[in-house]
């Protein structure tokens, strides 16, 4: 007779494959792009290219700088940067940059003294876009860095659709250690899910790190306004709104020349921080959808735990229920990682996978408890 808690496993476990097969479908289903030719120059649009930043003073100039070596015409986009109350020398350091399509706001001289001590990512967003000439925007963080293709690839993918929204392919680079490497595995995860998930019809998040839209459907939708008080979700909280005024407008640029890179968290508190904030701001989503799927996802983790500190019990089998759930996750998680490590060209990351399914099952248990209290603290300002 099967035990309640392999019987839990089972079912746990099943869902769970049924879960991962939809991603791997819609990541199959999604379309790899390549870039327009150079005969359609003449049909780009002007491009506003959004950095949102806070305390960069290590990444922003190369961030603005790889922006301007873009292959795509000068005159055709412009370069807003955006301090939010930086303490380090991020704004001078912007403003040392030598272009003439940039721009660099400093939010204090918009809210005073008192928004220092709040998060204000989409009202530097807000900001930005309300000063933009380029009838499209192109958000980024002030620590990514791209590869010259970049904005061509996303303008090309976004006039060759009629969407409005589109986000692409972010990669943590470089990665020499193990908790880089794990970022790196995961953060690719998220990026095959969010393929998968818009090619599905189903959008459950973005990025906002590589993240394209038109002015004026920011504008139509009415921006960030219903959730300015949550401390992130500049992303995913847009998307939700554009598609529910646009139901089949959503894209993900399927092409690696589109990717954005971003740089590891380096210290393991830094990396929970992190995302605790990212998870955060799952509370306030408006889609059942992903609400769902975080959920489902969580209690399948914690059973994984449970079963396995049950395992150490003296009754007979008591490691089978934690070895179909944990056995069936790996298998799950394997069968998605491929095609999608296979994309960024990081199949030498499966060799780890065994190892990094042990790590990811606590980390999500303890990051969806600690995102339960809303606090954390996130270059030098406490969030509550």
């Amino acid at each position: 007779m099967l035990s309640p808690m392999l019987i839990i496993a089972i079912a746990l476990t099943s869902l769970y494959l049924v879960m991962v097969l939809y991603f791997f479908i819609g990541w199959l289903r999604l379309k790899k792009v390549s870039n327009g030719s150079a005969a359609d120059e003449n049909k780009l649009p002007f491009v506003s290219v959004l950095i949102p930043a806070r305390n960069e003073e290590a990444h922003i100039k190369t961030c603005i700088e790889a922006i301007f070596k873009q292959q795509y015409p000068a005159h055709l986009f412009e370069v807003i940067v955006i301090d939010d109350y930086s303490t380090d020398s991020t704004l001078s350091l912007a403003r040392e940059v030598n272009q003439r399509n940039l721009l660099v706001l400093d939010l204090q001289q918009y809210l005073g003294k008192p928004g220092e001590y709040s998060p204000n990512k989409k009202k530097a967003i807000a900001l930005g876009v309300k000063n933009a000439r380029g009838s499209l925007i192109l958000c980024t963080d002030g620590d990514c860095y791209m590869n010259e293709t970049w904005l061509r690839s996303m303008t090309d993918y976004y006039q060759a659709n009629s969407f409005k929204l589109v986000t692409g392919p972010v990669m943590i680079k470089p990665a020499k250690n193990p908790l880089a490497w794990f970022q790196q595995l995961d953060v690719m995860n998220m990026a095959g899910i969010t393929g998968a998930t818009i090619r599905n019809g189903f959008p459950t998040m973005c990025n906002g790190a590589n993240l394209m839209y038109s002015k004026k459907v920011f504008v139509e939708v009415e921006g960030f306004k219903g959730n300015h008080e949550v401390a992130t979700g500049d992303d995913i909280f847009l998307m939700h709104k554009i598609k529910e005024h646009y139901p089949d407008a959503i894209g993900y640029v399927k092409n690696a020349e589109a990717c954005v890179f971003t740089k590891p968290e380096n210290t393991f508190n830094s990396f929970i921080a992190q995302r605790v904030r990212w998870v955060s701001k799952s509370k306030r989503f408006s889609d059942w959808k992903s609400t769902t799927i975080l959920v489902f996802a969580y209690f399948f983790n914690l059973y994984i735990l449970v079963a396995g500190l049950a395992a150490f019990q003296a009754e007979p089998m008591s490691w089978l229920p934690v070895a179909v759930a944990g056995g069936g996750k790996l298998l799950a998680d394997l069968l998605f990682d491929i095609p999608v490590t296979w994309f960024f060209r990081k199949m030498i990351l499966l060799l780890l996978l065994p190892v990094i399914e042990i790590f990811h099952v606590i980390y999500v248990v303890i990051i969806g408890a600690l995102s339960l209290s809303g606090r954390y603290r996130w270059k030098d300002r406490l969030v509550k």
